[in-house]
């Protein structure tokens, strides 16, 4: 696995991604409530984009609070990757349903998806 500075060498600022994730669950909130349809592909973007900007807030400041949001930001994205298999990256295995599982395998879940992502 990419040492995670390496794979998040890339990413946007870590304030301009808070705010362009704050725009994109506004969006999905106002279609969602409008009673209109959203896609599906771009509710999965926002979960792992959501998933790897807490990672990368964990990395850069660890403290429980950071660790344990970054791990809960990866069991959503693996809990909505479980009702939508068929958005899975081939070759990654979800991340298990349990709660207790370790932050850090669930973390390793946000980089293995975003490591596919940065290819495509």
């Amino acid at each position: 696995m990419t040492d995670p500075a390496d794979l998040y060498r890339h990413a946007p600022d870590l304030l301009d991604e808070a705010a362009e994730l704050l725009a994109i669950s506004s969006r999905i909130l106002v279609a969602a409530f409008g009673g209109d349809p959203v896609s599906e592909v771009y509710e999965r973007a926002y979960y792992l984009r959501t998933a790897v900007q807490a990672d990368r807030v964990a990395l850069a400041n660890p403290g429980d609070r950071t660790l344990e949001t970054a791990a809960e930001s990866a069991r959503m994205l693996a809990a909505y990757d479980r009702i939508h298999p068929h958005l899975t990256p081939a070759g990654i295995g979800i991340a298990p349903p349990d709660r207790l599982a370790p932050a850090e395998e669930v973390r390793l879940y946000t980089r293995a998806c975003y490591t596919i992502a940065s290819l495509t």
